[in-house]
């Protein structure tokens, strides 16, 4: 069974929410994907294999959806699978986007194809050769469906924009040409509908009522004057902010212009784009595709980096002076389409808790009951197992008709379990003095009576039992080996160092 793949979690600070993600191998390699949900301190909370999924999220109303195969599937916040949404009237679905609507409503992006006779276009290699005159063009659609998935409007990019809104530089194949990959969608505030097309390098705005294209923001037929800003690139996944203004991934270009978060004040009477706020992930890194950007309720902002290039972080948070509080990165080639996070969610991840008691000198922990069945990830199956070493270990319980895992909090053994599992309700307290120790363990104790101490190394073995008695104690440590030790009396564990 497919685990989740090794990542590393840097300066992540912690918090109550959760990070929504999907895995995905640019390098084209067939590996699977996996729909991962992590908690706020960035550990996995639940996992799903599949073979390709992308755009894993929650939604207001308590529904998840993701995209995969052709179509966007929805989830209850049981994590079962309630329902298929795919564009209608023999429209191919485009993965790139899915907006679950306030009024029930579906906003979603299709892709047709269309011949053209692009001959006349003396754009495509080698040196600037005309196109085809029977040439394949793929195009944006939108389609807006209602709650109970039937069209209600309808809307072609392809009769309202010029071919040579394309960059030239998407021009690879006179015969079939990749025109506006259209790649987000947004609802914007006035009713209107905000569509990014990432191979025109623009922002367009279409009328809802009409059809009309009200403006482009960058590309070939930009509307907007943007100062000192130098626009963008290849961008992602357009939003409109409650204060009017607009956020985007500008994946940016190799060797010129670096990728980054922006965002844009737009006065669309003066039609001016002002950057107020941008911030890259550093040198002259890039993106070569995908990407995302989230503002966040404290003001921070979460930033998928997409295909980054040259490093491979999947995704940071920002403050609000651009400086990156966290970096999550994957240690091999994969990188995640989008990344979100939702402090906080209208159902629950569930997560199994761990029990622990010392059994001779061993650890038994037990997930809590109720679970159809177990894994480890010591790879052993069943409620209960029994480790004797200072380990970090987890359960995963199944979620259900999802066939994917909940997955418990880590379980340091030796120190979560002392601290939590085997301490006694009314432990009595105790004080070690010194701590570091040399040679000797000196305890200062409110019980004055006959009682049990054990004395536990580093990797869970018990090294030392004995009994005690009276308000002083007094444990001659000479010889034993240098490290972090704890100590268990009177129903309480403290932790030392032996110098």
């Amino acid at each position: 069974m497919a685990q989740v793949p090794p990542y590393t979690a840097t300066d992540f600070p912690p918090a109550e929410g959760y990070y929504f993600l999907t895995t995905l191998n640019f390098q084209g390699n067939n590996q699977q994907s996996q729909m991962l949900i992590l908690d706020g301190a960035a550990q996995v909370a639940f996992r799903r294999t599949v073979a390709s999924a992308s755009s894993f999220r929650a939604w207001p109303d308590g529904r998840m959806s993701y995209a995969t195969v052709g179509q966007h599937l929805l989830l209850d916040g049981s994590f079962a699978v309630i329902d298929t949404v795919t564009c209608v009237n023999d429209v191919p679905t485009d993965l790139h986007d899915i907006r679950l609507l306030p009024n029930g409503h579906f906003l979603l992006l299709g892709i047709e194809s269309r011949t053209m006779d692009l001959s006349g276009y003396a754009l495509f290699p080698p040196g600037n050769a005309p196109g085809s005159a029977t040439a394949v063009v793929r195009s944006g659609v939108i389609q807006e469906l209602d709650a109970n998935e039937q069209l209600v409007w309808e809307w072609h990019l392809a009769d309202h924009i010029d071919f040579l809104e394309v960059d030239p530089s998407r021009l690879t194949n006179p015969n079939n040409v990749d025109w506006s990959h259209s790649n987000a969608l947004e609802l914007d505030t006035d009713g209107n509908i905000l569509l990014s097309n990432r191979h025109f390098n623009s922002i367009i705005k279409v009328n809802r009522n009409n059809g009309e294209i009200m403006w482009s923001l960058g590309g070939a037929s930009n509307d907007f004057d943007f100062g000192g800003d130098p626009g963008f690139w290849g961008q992602h996944d357009i939003r409109r902010l409650p204060n009017g203004h607009i956020t985007l991934f500008d994946n940016g270009l190799a060797d010129t212009h670096p990728c980054r978060a922006v965002e844009y004040a737009l006065d669309e009477t003066a039609m001016t784009a002002t950057a107020v706020w941008s911030s890259g992930y550093g040198g002259a890194a890039w993106s070569r595709a995908m990407g995302s950007v989230q503002r966040l309720a404290n003001g921070n902002t979460l930033v998928g980096w997409g295909a980054l290039t040259p490093d491979n972080a999947a995704f940071s948070i920002l403050l609000p002076d651009g400086t990156r509080l966290g970096d999550l990165r994957f240690e091999d080639t994969l990188v995640t389409y989008r990344a979100y996070y939702f402090e906080d969610l209208p159902f629950e991840v569930p997560r199994p808790a761990i029990s622990c008691a010392m059994l001779d000198g061993t650890y038994q922990l037990t997930a809590e009951a109720g679970w159809p069945s177990y894994l480890w990830s010591t790879g052993a199956t069943g409620p209960s197992i029994t480790v004797g070493a200072l380990d970090t270990v987890y359960v995963e319980v199944p979620a259900g008709p999802m066939l994917g895992w909940f997955r418990s909090e880590p379980y340091i053994v030796a120190s979560d379990c002392l601290t939590n599992g085997v301490v006694a309700e009314e432990a009595v307290e105790f004080t070690i003095m010194p701590n570091p120790v040399h040679d000797r363990l000196n305890l200062l104790r409110t019980n004055t009576g006959l009682s049990d101490l054990v004395v536990v190394d580093a990797l869970g073995q018990v090294v030392l039992q004995q009994r005690v008695t009276g308000s002083r104690a007094s444990i001659d440590l000479t010889g034993y080996r240098a490290g972090i030790y704890f100590v268990k009396v009177d129903g309480r564990v403290e932790r030392f160092v032996l110098e």
